[in-house]
């Protein structure tokens, strides 16, 4: 009865941190910028700086 009970309680657990799926995480999160007004383009990244110490 015991092992029922745990087999049940794992597949329900399973269930619940299994059932959203990540296409809709990203829709949920660009929906949520977009709102906001943070769907502009980003500037691009600065230049590595020239010189150095001769990487790696």
């Amino acid at each position: 009865m015991k092992k029922i009970a745990l087999i049940l309680f794992t597949v329900f657990l399973n269930m619940g941190l299994f059932s959203c799926t990540p296409q809709a995480i990203s829709e949920e999160i660009k929906s949520t910028q977009a709102c906001c007004g943070d769907d502009g383009d980003l500037p691009p990244p600065p230049p590595p700086p020239i010189g150095g110490n001769g990487g790696g």
